[in-house]
C-alpha cells in the first residue's frame, strides 16, 4: 500500500518570489544493453568517455559530468582503455566526474532485497576505489519504485532519492519526503514529465545551443521550475546514451546573457546532484509541514509510463534470476559463512577462504550484470537475452561449487559415528530456512562397498520412506601409466585421497598375460564430502608396490565415475537454519519393511491426501478440488488455465480488440493417481488448443490453431502443509498470455504480496482513469515468493507460492467461486515496442521485432498453494513459501568424529518464527559472517532472539553497509536479544575468531 499526503489547497503556500536557481546537471543515461547488445553499446561508451575526458582535460569551464549513477561503465570502459584509469581517478577525486553509488541501474521489483544491497555495496566500493562516490540515490529510470528503497538507501548513509517514474499527480511539488514502511525517510526529488520533455532529459536540448536551450527551458517552466518548493530547480542535461557537448559552457554564457536582457530572475549554475540537494536542503523545503509526504511504493502510470508488462515478459529469465538469487543468498552464502566459523580450522590446503569469498563476489557480479532494468525486464532485443544465458550459467556453476565446498567442509566437522552400527553411510541434509520443517529431500548418493540394498534412518533408528534410482557408472578414460608415475599420483591425492575433486570408492587389479602390465579398474566419486577410505588407499598402495617389485612397469587404468543414484526421502523434523544427519543402513531384518508400492489408478478414485488436505481431480475437466481438513473449507475449480490474446509488446500486455479466451482443455484429459508412503500425486496429461497467433491486423486471434501439450503434477507429502504443482507446457502459439487460475471460496478487495523486504497490501480494484493517462492501470502486479488473500469474517486465508513467477492478478468473484489468484506463466509477444496498443499511448522503445520473446518450446513452472486459518502472517505462510523455494538437499559424509559438531543442529536459531531471513553470508571485510533478517509484520517485535551453534567472540549490529552500530552481549543461555520495529531490516555480524568488527 502507498499513500501520499499533500497539503490541501487552503494550506498550500506559494513559493517565495525570490530569485530562482537553476542547477544544470550534465549526464548520460547508459543502458548497458537494450536495442543494441552490450558490445555494440560499449563501442559507443568508449567514444563517449574518450570525448568526455578530452573535454574535462581541456576546458575547466566544463565543470561537471555524471556517469548515470552506476559504476559498471567504468569497468566496461577500462577493459578497453586500462591506461586511462589515472585520468578517471583524477577527475573523480576532484569531484568533476561523478560516479556511483550503484553498480548497475536495475529494476526494483524483479530483483531481491539482497540484490539491491549487493548492488550498492559493489557500486560504492568501486566508486571509492576511484577517489569518491556520489552519495545520492539516483534511480532515474526503473519501472516503478519499491516501498523499502528509503530504508535501503539509509542503510548506506544515503539520505536522498531522485527519480522519474511512478509518481502520481497528487505530488504537487518536485520535492517530497519519501517514507519507507518502517518509518525511515529520505529527501525525495521527482523528475516530472515524459522522456522527450522532462524526466532525466529536461535540459538535453542545451547540448544543441542557446536557442534550443531557451526553447526547452520555456517548455519545462510550468512542469519543473514553477513547481519547486525550494526555489532551486533541477535541469537534467542528458538522455539515453547522449555524449557531452564541448560547447556547453558557451551555451551557458549565452543563456545567462539572455536572462539579463529579458530581466529573468534566474541564477544559472552548472552543477551536480549533490550541489542541487544541498542548496534545496538549505532552503528547508524537506522540513516544512506543507511538503508532500509519500509512504511506500510508487506505481502510478498517469504521468509517465510504468511499463508493468515487464514483470511477465520472457518469463524464463525471471525464473533463472530467482533461482540464482536463492542459490547465492541462502545456499552458497550460508555454506561459506558457516564453514569459515568452524572451531579449530587449520589453514586450508585446497582453498584460501579469501579465494572463496572472491568467487562468491564474482558470482554476484555476474548476477548484477543480468539485472539492469532492460535486461531483467526482458525488454531488449533477442541477442541481449541470449547473452544473459551465459552469465546465468556461470553463476550456477560458481554457486554450486561454492555450496559443495562450504558444506563439504562443514560436513567434515560433524560427528557422524553411530555406536553399535558396523556399516552405515551418513548423509547430511541442510535446511537453509529459519523454520523447523518436514519436507521431501533429494540428493545424489554414492554407496560404497556395495551397499545398494538399504533403508534410510535418522539418528534414533526411525525408518523413513524413500525411493532410489539405480546406481550407474560411466567410463571416464583409459590410460597407460608408468609405475613410477602412479606413485606420484598417490602423493598428489594427499591425506583425503582426492585428485581433481575425485575420491576413490573401489580399486581392483588384474594381471595380464604380459607380466610387465597390470590392468586396474578404478571407480571414483566426484565432489563427495567423504574422503577416500584410508584402508582402501593403504591396500591400493600396498598392491601397487607388490606389482612393481614383481616387475610391473605399466598400469593400464580404466577409470569409471560413479554417477550415483537419486535418493528421495522424507526428512522429518529438520532443524531451522541447520542440518541433520541421516544414515543409509543395510536392509536387514531389523529394519526390513515392505517395498513401497506404487499404485496407478485411472478410474474415478482420483483422490490423494495427507494430514492437512484432501485433493481430488475431476477426470472430465482436469481441475482439482481441495478440502482443508483443519477448517473444512473447500476450494473448487483449482488449476484452471486461462489463455488470451496479447497484442502488446515486451513492455505492456494489451488485449486484442476482439479476444478469444481459452479456459478448458481441448480433449478429455488423462488423469492418474500415484500413491506411495513418500508422496502422493495426481497427474493430468492434457492439451490446450490455442490460436496460432494474432491475425495480420492484430485485432483478433487466427482461426488456425495449434495443440499444446500440458502435463500437471499435483503432489502431497506427509507432514508438509502445502500442495505442490509442477507443470510442463509445450508452447506452439504466438501472441498470447497464459495464466493459471486458483479460486478461493471467498471474495476480497485486497491482496498481500511479498516484495523486497516487505509484504505489500494492494487494492484489487483499479483506479478511475481515462485516455489522458499516459498508460492504463492494470490489474496485474509484482510479487516475490507469494501472494495471499484473506477473508476476516470467515477467518480463512489462501496463499499461492511460486518459484520465479513474479506476476499475479486477483480476479473478481463470479457465480461459482470467490476471488481467484491468477499467476502469469507466459506472456508471448513479438515486438520490443509497438505504437498501436490499447493500453499505452505511443512507443516505449524502438519498434523492433523480437521473435525470441514468443517463447516457443517447452517450459516448466512450479507453484504451490496453502489454504489456512487466519492471514498469511498468523499461518506462517511466508516461511512455507521460502521453504518451497529452497528444496532440501545434502551431501554424502564419511563416518568420522569430525570436530565434534552434533549429528543434528541449528547453526543459528532465530525467534520469533515470523522473522524473515534475507541472507547468511561471509562479511564483506572477510572477518566473520553476516545474518540479515527483516520483520514483515506491521507491529514491533519487542524481543527478537538469536542464538548460534557456538558462541561468537563478538556479535555486532551493523547497518546495511556492514558498518558497526553497536556490540551485543548474550544472556546466560547464549541468546542475543533486541527489538525489531515493524518492517525493519536488521543486520548482525558475528565473529567467531576474535576480530575487531570494523569494516574496511
Amino acid at each position: 500500500m502507498s499513500l501520499t499526503f499533500s497539503p490541501s489547497q487552503g494550506d498550500s503556500q506559494p513559493a517565495p518570489a525570490a530569485k530562482k536557481t537553476l542547477v544544470l546537471v550534465s549526464h548520460t543515461h547508459w543502458d548497458r544493453e537494450w536495442y543494441l547488445t552490450f558490445q555494440q553499446y560499449r563501442f559507443k561508451l568508449v567514444r563517449l568517455v574518450d570525448r568526455l575526458l578530452a573535454i574535462l582535460d581541456s576546458d575547466e569551464e566544463y565543470a561537471f559530468f555524471m556517469l548515470d549513477g552506476q559504476t559498471i561503465v567504468l569497468e566496461d570502459y577500462l577493459e578497453i582503455r586500462p591506461e586511462r584509469r589515472p585520468d578517471l581517478e583524477r577527475h573523480i577525486t576532484a569531484g568533476r566526474l561523478l560516479v556511483g553509488p550503484w553498480y548497475v541501474l536495475t529494476d526494483q521489483f524483479l530483483v531481491s532485497g539482497e540484490a539491491h544491497i549487493q548492488n550498492l555495496t559493489r557500486g560504492l566500493k568501486i566508486a571509492q576505489s576511484f577517489g569518491r562516490s556520489m552519495r545520492v540515490g539516483y534511480v532515474p529510470d526503473p519501472f516503478g519504485h519499491i516501498g523499502q528503497m528509503p530504508q535501503i538507501l539509509s542503510g548506506f548513509d544515503i539520505d536522498s532519492a531522485v527519480f522519474w517514474r511512478g509518481v502520481g499527480p497528487e505530488m504537487v511539488q518536485v520535492e517530497f519526503v519519501w517514507i519507507a514502511p518502517d518509518g525511515t525517510a529520505v529527501n525525495g526529488v521527482h523528475l516530472p514529465g515524459n522522456a522527450n520533455i522532462g524526466g532525466y532529459s529536461s535540459a538535453v536540448a542545451w547540448n544543441s545551443g542557446p536557442e534550443a536551450a531557451l526553447t526547452q527551458l520555456k517548455a519545462v517552466k510550468d512542469l519543473i521550475i514553477d513547481r519547486t518548493g525550494s526555489n532551486i530547480a533541477l535541469l537534467m542535461n542528458g538522455n539515453d546514451h547522449v555524449e557531452p557537448a564541448a560547447d556547453l559552457p558557451a551555451t551557458l554564457r549565452a543563456v545567462r546573457e539572455e536572462f539579463e536582457k529579458q530581466g529573468e530572475s534566474y541564477n544559472l549554475v552548472h552543477g551536480t546532484l549533490p550541489l542541487y540537494l544541498e542548496l534545496a536542503r538549505q532552503s528547508g523545503v524537506w522540513d516544512r509541514p506543507e511538503t508532500p509526504r509519500h509512504i511506500g511504493e510508487f506505481r502510478d502510470s498517469q504521468l509517465a509510463f510504468l511499463l508493468p508488462g515487464v514483470t511477465s515478459s520472457r518469463m524464463p529469465i525471471k525464473q533463472q534470476n530467482a533461482r540464482m538469487e536463492n542459490l547465492l543468498e541462502l545456499e552458497a552464502g550460508p555454506a561459506l559463512a558457516w564453514s569459515s566459523s568452524l572451531p579449530g580450522q587449520p589453514a586450508r590446503k585446497d582453498f584460501d577462504p579469501r579465494s572463496l569469498q572472491g568467487l562468491y563476489q564474482t558470482a554476484w557480479k555476474y548476477l548484477l550484470q543480468n539485472q539492469p532494468h532492460d535486461s531483467i525486464c526482458g525488454c531488449s532485443i533477442d541477442p541481449v537475452h541470449d547473452e544473459m544465458q551465459t552469465r546465468f550459467t556461470w553463476i550456477e556453476q560458481i554457486g554450486q561449487d561454492l555450496w559443495q565446498e562450504g558444506n563439504r567442509n562443514l560436513t567434515r566437522a560433524i560427528n557422524t559415528t553411530l555406536s553399535g552400527v558396523e556399516r552405515a553411510q551418513p548423509i547430511v541434509i541442510f535446511n537453509p530456512v529459519p523454520s523447523r520443517r518436514t519436507d521431501l529431500a533429494s540428493l545424489s548418493i554414492t554407496a560404497p562397498d556395495g551397499l545398494t540394498d538399504f533403508v534410510v534412518t535418522d539418528e534414533q533408528n526411525n525408518v523413513l520412506p524413500h525411493t532410489v534410482s539405480s546406481f550407474d557408472e560411466e567410463m571416464l578414460f583409459t590410460m597407460d601409466i608408468p609405475a613410477f608415475a602412479l606413485n606420484g599420483m598417490a602423493a598428489q591425492a594427499g591425506d583425503e585421497g582426492r585428485i581433481m575433486d575425485y575420491t576413490m570408492s573401489s580399486l581392483d587389479f588384474r594381471p595380464t598375460s604380459d607380466q610387465s602390465t597390470v590392468e586396474a579398474r578404478v571407480v571414483v566419486m566426484y565432489m563427495s564430502a567423504a574422503p577416500t577410505d584410508p584402508t582402501l588407499m593403504q591396500r591400493a598402495m600396498t598392491e601397487v608396490q607388490h606389482y612393481i617389485e614383481s616387475g610391473t612397469e605399466t598400469f593400464r587404468l580404466t577409470v569409471y565415475r560413479q554417477t550415483g543414484a537419486k535418493l528421495d526421502f522424507i526428512a522429518r523434523d529438520m532443524p531451522p537454519t541447520g542440518y541433520k544427519t541421516f544414515f543409509l543402513r543395510p536392509n536387514t531384518t531389523e529394519y526390513a519393511q515392505p517395498e513401497p508400492a506404487l499404485e496407478e489408478i485411472s478410474d474415478k478414485t482420483l483422490t490423494i491426501e495427507n494430514e492437512f488436505y484432501e485433493l481430488t481431480a475431476d477426470p472430465t475437466s482436469g481441475l482439482f478440488t481441495l478440502t482443508d481438513k483443519e477448517t473444512g473449507a473447500v476450494f473448487t475449480d483449482l488449476n484452471r488455465f486461462r489463455d488470451g490474446a496479447d497484442a502488446g509488446d515486451e513492455y505492456n500486455y494489451s488485449q486484442a480488440t476482439r479476444d478469444l479466451v481459452i479456459e478448458s482443455f481441448s480433449s478429455l484429459p488423462e488423469v492418474t493417481r500415484h500413491i506411495s508412503p513418500l508422496q502422493s500425486k495426481l497427474i493430468v496429461k492434457a492439451t490446450l488448443e490455442l490460436p496460432l497467433s494474432l491475425t495480420a491486423d492484430r485485432q483478433t486471434r487466427t482461426s488456425e490453431t495449434v495443440v499444446c501439450p500440458v502435463d500437471i503434477e499435483a503432489s502431497l507429502v506427509p507432514g508438509v502443509k502445502r500442495v505442490d504443482f509442477a507443470v510442463t507446457f509445450e508452447n506452439l502459439a504466438k501472441d498470447h498470455r497464459l495464466q493459471v487460475v486458483l479460486p478461493a471460496p471467498f471474495a476480497v478487495t485486497e491482496a498481500d504480496a511479498e516484495q523486497a523486504f516487505d509484504v505489500v497490501r494492494r487494492s484489487t480494484q483499479l483506479p478511475a482513469f481515462d485516455s489522458n493517462w499516459r498508460e492504463d492501470p492494470v490489474p496485474t502486479a509484482p510479487q516475490k515468493t507469494f501472494v495471499s488473500i484473506y477473508d476476516p469474517e470467515k477467518n480463512l486465508g489462501f496463499t499461492v507460492m511460486n518459484r520465479g513467477l513474479p506476476e499475479y492478478e486477483i480476479l473478481p468473484a463470479d457465480e461459482t467461486n470467490g476471488s481467484a489468484v491468477a499467476i502469469t506463466l507466459l506472456r508471448c509477444v513479438g515486438w520490443l515496442s509497438r505504437a498501436d496498443l490499447l493500453t499505452r499511448r505511443d512507443h516505449a522503445g524502438p519498434g523492433l521485432e523480437t521473435p525470441g520473446a514468443q517463447l516457443l518450446g517447452q517450459h516448466k513452472f512450479n507453484y504451490a498453494i496453502e489454504p489456512h486459518r487466519g492471514n498469511w502472517l498468523e499461518a506462517g505462510a511466508q516461511q512455507q513459501a521460502h521453504a518451497f523455494n529452497h528444496p532440501l538437499t545434502g551431501l554424502n559424509a564419511a563416518v568420522q568424529p569430525g570436530l565434534g559438531l552434533p549429528a543434528t543442529a541449528s547453526l543459528v536459531e532465530i525467534e520469533p518464527g515470523s522473522l524473515a531471513l534475507s541472507t547468511i553470508k561471509p562479511a564483506e571485510d572477510g572477518e566473520g559472517l553476516v545474518v540479515r533478517v527483516w520483520n514483515p509484520a506491521t507491529t514491533t517485535i519487542p524481543a527478537a532472539r538469536f542464538r548460534f551453534y557456538r558462541q561468537p567472540a563478538h556479535l555486532w549490529q551493523t547497518n546495511l553497509a556492514e558498518d558497526t552500530l553497536a556490540e551485543m552481549n548474550p544472556d546466560g543461555e547464549g541468546w542475543y536479544t533486541l527489538p525489531i520495529a515493524a518492517k525493519r531490516i536488521v543486520t548482525l555480524k558475528a565473529d567467531f575468531h576474535g576480530g575487531t568488527g570494523e569494516s574496511e
